[in-house]
């Protein structure tokens, strides 16, 4: 007798929270664009969404023979059906002719475009390569000069290494001595 009464006034659970990455990248090969969806399972309230997807996406889905370059990443937490999101978010089409030329710098890359606005690449080729850093690239798009653009892209693919292994070995034989 007092079962209907329990059902009626306990507060009713909370729907479950769903942690969703949505990647747009554009297939090289094919010329075309595509939205994923990942789901992330259970992430702790607060995780810094932004920075899951990224990792993520430079660890378990850039490979070195994939032709994917990344154009937006997003995270989210909804209590959606997870399958209407998935449908939602997850979808592929040809680019059109716009974005065949905003993105012309991803689907040819090539030494021609070295003095390119568009050469700085944030993406790395692998999930070793070293990221040119968002401050650095605001202070190069400040200066606008295809000079400095092509000078860091220099540094930061051989001569930050070179200088970093030589900052080693000085060490290493100042540590021998």
């Amino acid at each position: 007798m007092l079962l209907p009464f329990l059902i009626a006034t306990s507060t009713p659970a909370l729907p479950p929270t769903y942690t969703w990455c949505v990647y747009q990248v554009i297939q090289v090969n094919t010329s075309e664009m595509i939205s994923a969806a990942y789901g992330m399972g259970d992430v702790p309230v607060g995780t810094n969404l932004e920075g899951l997807c990224h990792s993520f996406y430079t660890r378990d889905i850039r490979a070195e023979d994939k032709p994917l370059e990344l154009v937006s990443s997003t995270g989210s937490q909804t209590t959606s059906n997870p399958d209407n999101f998935w449908i939602a978010n997850t979808w592929r089409r040809p680019l059109t002719a716009a974005e065949l030329e905003q993105y012309d710098c991803l689907l040819n890359k090539s030494a021609g475009l070295a003095l390119s606005n568009k050469v700085l690449d944030l993406m790395p080729t692998s999930p070793d390569s070293i990221r040119i850093p968002a401050l650095m690239i605001a202070a190069i798009d400040s200066v606008n000069s295809p000079i400095m653009r092509y000078a860091a892209v220099v540094l930061y693919s051989t001569g930050l290494p070179v200088m970093l292994i030589a900052g080693l070995v000085k060490a290493w034989r100042l540590v021998k001595k």
